[in-house]
């Protein structure tokens, strides 16, 4: 190793001992860290444990190489060369102690941070900074700050004396051992591939992130996974995206009252309710697949009156099943849904996604309601897209995740191996399935690029239309038009497998568009924005219903599991913004909550440019009127209530405890109020 590093020329010398180094320190914190908390990971398997390791240890390399990356950057320039000159080297001597140091600072927070909270450095930190004389004291009555500075000094102080030893005053300034300097050359690009690589953490299509942490269940594990240090870093940017717990607490009886709560409670702001098993349950327990339709918008359907036939296979499950006609998204794009549905909770998190976000990642889902069912997602890309997958196996007990590297099928396109491929994987799963179980299928190709193999398309053919046809039906290309008559034909091979198995008959299928399209026709729902948001929703359950029907009352994707489950005749707790659609209630309680606007069963109202209300009558003959100035009344109430929603929704993404044991919850109205 030591001829390798003198095989090296000086700078590169300096930064790899110098991020050893810092490596080094690192891992050693990572171990002590487990070692004092090690008691609360100590239900946890063993190899959870190790896989959490490995993956802080990647962490730990990530934050070391950012530390070194300014010299990378500019110890090439002569002026700024520690090869070259004195002073300069011991300029960044200092830079690289004084890091290490703030860097030692912080995690002697982390410590006690954990110690108090269970919790790794994060954004909230801030929060008990305020008033900043009050932490003081705390801090310096609770800790043992002068031992610590202490401390902080010594190991500061050894830090920079090692630096010294090792690297620091044996640079030697004489020319290069390589004298080509198109081996020069390429050494430097192969040193700088692999230190872009080690910040990278991963060799696949996705960064390694801070939701890689959360492949478990158990949070001490994910804890364990964590640098704080980066952790606080990408929980920063979530700062300001929080609700306003005043609007929350004012609204409360009213949205209690929508979503049934049994027991409010307005000091606590409680949202909980037990949901009873629906009478006549079925003899054995149900399978539940979840298939997730890619812009899926309900204007590109044939079963909503698109002239094209672009989605038989579609239609003709609608015929069986019992689609719902004005069902909407909360919120675009694809990230937004997922987490929807999964937690029954509109993603208002802000600029970014709220799956993208650390501090909410804990979240309580329906899922877990299902007694022993085995638990599947599979996707034919990356699950490291949007951070889902910190929120899929995080929250669902015993998920099992296939993403790319678990198919036969070859790579189609950015998003992985096409829905045909998809389907056929998930089939075969499902088939071979020995136990009850729950199914979520998110599909990708009805997307740009609109990939379509050459080969093994199972009998899909392409289809030429022309240019106007394809603009009288809202389709901006042929690409487009075919992308979603190739996924259609990916849905109907999937159903015609099914059909032939035994898992069919008892299982209930939900399908539902993620988001919609912009319409490039100028339609009504065009104007009033809502192409986008309007996406069909089918319940499909042979074994329950096979008459099909239309359900015309206005619906959202959050009520997606609290129906699916009802209907399954399970019981569960409810503690987010979902509800059962099958349950009977007055018209007056029926919402769909949409970005900067809500749904009723009548009116459309939204929140105008500069404060100004617009009003539609969106099911009407002339949706796209604003008719805000002749239903002042009906302005005013969809205006408070859509306020009242909305800041509810954003406050639930906070405080949605998840399920202390797996199954059912407990049976109780009393909420487990996450930290503020």
């Amino acid at each position: 190793m030591s001829r390798v590093i003198r095989f090296l020329p000086p700078l590169f010398r300096l930064l790899l001992i110098t991020a050893f180094a810092g490596f080094a320190v690192l891992a050693m914190l990572r171990g002590v860290f487990w070692f004092v908390f090690r008691s609360v990971s100590a239900e946890a398997p063993a190899v959870e444990i190790l896989q959490a390791l490995y993956l802080g240890l990647k962490f730990d390399l990530r934050l070391a190489l950012w530390l070194c990356l300014p010299l990378l950057a500019l110890g090439w320039i002569p002026w700024l060369s520690p090869v070259r000159h004195r002073h300069v080297r011991l300029a960044w001597l200092g830079y690289f102690v004084l890091a290490q140091a703030a860097v030692l600072f912080l995690y002697f927070v982390d410590f006690g941070h954990y110690a108090y909270l269970h919790q790794r450095l994060n954004v909230t930190l801030l929060d008990h900074l305020s008033p900043l004389s009050v932490a003081a004291q705390m801090a310096w009555e609770t800790y043992p700050v002068l031992w610590g500075l202490v401390g902080l000094i010594l190991c500061s102080a050894a830090y920079a004396w090692v630096l010294r030893r090792l690297a620091w005053n044996r640079v030697d300034a004489a020319a290069s051992p390589i004298s080509s300097r198109v081996r020069r050359a390429m050494l430097a690009s192969g040193f700088v591939a692999l230190f872009a690589l080690g910040l990278y953490g991963k060799w696949s299509w996705y960064p390694l992130r801070w939701s890689d942490a959360y492949f478990t269940n158990h949070e001490a594990v994910a804890a364990l996974a964590l640098n704080p240090v980066l952790f606080l870093w990408d929980t920063l940017d979530g700062k300001g995206e929080r609700y306003d717990e005043k609007i929350v607490r004012e609204h409360y009886p009213e949205v209690a009252s929508l979503l049934g709560v049994t027991q409010p409670d307005a000091r606590t702001l409680n949202f909980g309710r037990h949901v009873p098993a629906r009478a006549g349950a079925p003899r054995r327990p149900m399978n539940l697949v979840v298939i997730h339709l890619e812009s899926f918008a309900a204007y590109r359907t044939g079963v909503f009156g698109n002239r094209l036939n672009p989605t038989p296979n579609f239609d003709a499950l609608t015929r069986e099943g019992t689609l719902f006609t004005n069902f909407f998204v909360p919120a675009v794009p694809t990230a937004r849904s997922v987490f929807t549905m999964l937690t029954g909770i509109p993603d208002y998190n802000g600029v970014r996604t709220a799956s993208r976000n650390p501090m909410i990642v804990n979240q309580h889902t329906l899922i877990n309601a299902l007694p022993g069912h085995d638990r599947y997602y599979f996707l034919g890309g990356s699950a490291t897209w949007g951070n889902v997958r910190g929120i899929l196996s995080h929250n669902i007990h015993r998920l099992r995740v296939f993403e790319e590297g678990h198919y036969a099928a070859e790579r189609a396109d950015a998003w992985g191996v096409t829905d045909l491929d998809l389907f056929e994987a998930a089939h075969r799963q499902l088939a071979d399935s020995k136990k009850p179980f729950f199914a979520f299928i998110q599909t990708s190709g009805n997307h740009r690029p609109y990939t379509i193999p050459e080969n093994n398309r199972r009998g899909f053919e392409w289809a030429a239309v022309d240019d106007r046809s394809l603009r009288d039906n809202s389709f901006e290309s042929l690409a487009a038009y075919n992308g979603i008559r190739y996924f259609d034909h990916a849905l109907g091979h999937f159903f015609s497998l099914a059909r032939r198995s035994p898992y069919f008959e008892n299982t209930v299928f939900v399908l539902y568009g993620d988001h919609g399209n912009p319409s490039v026709k100028d339609i009504p729902y065009e104007r009033i924005g809502l192409t986008g948001v309007h996406v069909p929703f089918l319940v499909y359950a042979p074994g329950l219903n096979r008459q099909g029907r239309r359900i015309e009352t206005v619906a959202s994707l959050v009520d997606l599991l609290p129906t699916s489950l009802s209907l399954m005749s399970v019981p569960y707790r409810n503690q987010t913004m979902g509800r059962d659609l099958f349950a009977a209630r007055p018209a007056r309680e029926q919402f769909a909550l949409i970005p900067d606007g809500l749904l009723d069963n009548e009116f459309l109202y939204r929140d105008g440019p500069g404060g100004k209300p617009r009003l539609y009558r969106y099911r009407s003959s002339d949706p796209a009127q604003d008719v805000h100035e002749r239903y002042p009344d009906m302005v005013r109430e969809l205006k408070r209530r859509r306020a009242a929603l909305y800041e509810t929704a954003r406050y639930l993404l906070y405080h949605n405890p998840p399920s202390p044991v797996d199954g059912v919850s407990p049976v109780t109205d009393r909420p487990t109020v996450a930290g503020r």
